[in-house]
């Protein structure tokens, strides 16, 4: 195996009953206070969280602009939010492949983005889904970063 190519794993699946989500736009710099305002709406409208952090990145950010979902599980099984503000009650996307960030999360995050690339071109491979960036519910310098594929071998004729 490429040693580029280490650490990358396939997943099953990642899935949460219960979500609520957001979708946004702006600066990538922002990201941390977009997600902090998501959290706290969706609190202050009586959800009470019960996993991990998710976000999509739905683009390539052009000119350091991201269009990115903020997904949350909670506890409840019904939520009425803000104005733009979804709630899912089961919530899937599989398959995956993965791949762990750490330290230098900016550097890193693109290197794992393309070490998910290669893998998925190495397996011949497509790419299907966003890459989605699942965060430590107890605070830890990692991310798990996931993106769905489809084997195109299998397609149906």
């Amino acid at each position: 195996m490429d040693p580029f190519l280490q650490g990358v794993t396939f997943d099953e699946k990642l899935a949460y009953q219960n979500v609520v989500s957001r979708r946004a736009t702006f600066h990538y710099s922002k990201l941390g206070d977009h997600l902090e305002s998501f959290v706290s709406d969706v609190v202050r409208k009586g959800g009470t969280p019960k996993g991990p952090y998710v976000y999509s990145l739905n683009n390539v950010p052009l000119d350091e602009i991201t269009d990115i979902e903020f997904f949350l599980p909670i506890r409840e099984s019904a939520f009425r939010g803000e104005e733009g503000t979804l709630f899912h009650s089961y919530f899937e996307i599989a398959p995956l492949v993965k791949g762990i960030v750490t330290g230098d999360f900016e550097y890193q995050t693109e290197r794992v983005y393309a070490q998910l690339l290669a893998t998925l071109d190495d397996h011949d491979l497509e790419i299907n889904a966003p890459f989605f960036h699942v965060l430590p519910e107890d605070g830890s310098k990692y991310a798990s970063v996931y993106v769905g594929y489809v084997d195109p071998s299998e397609a149906a004729d």
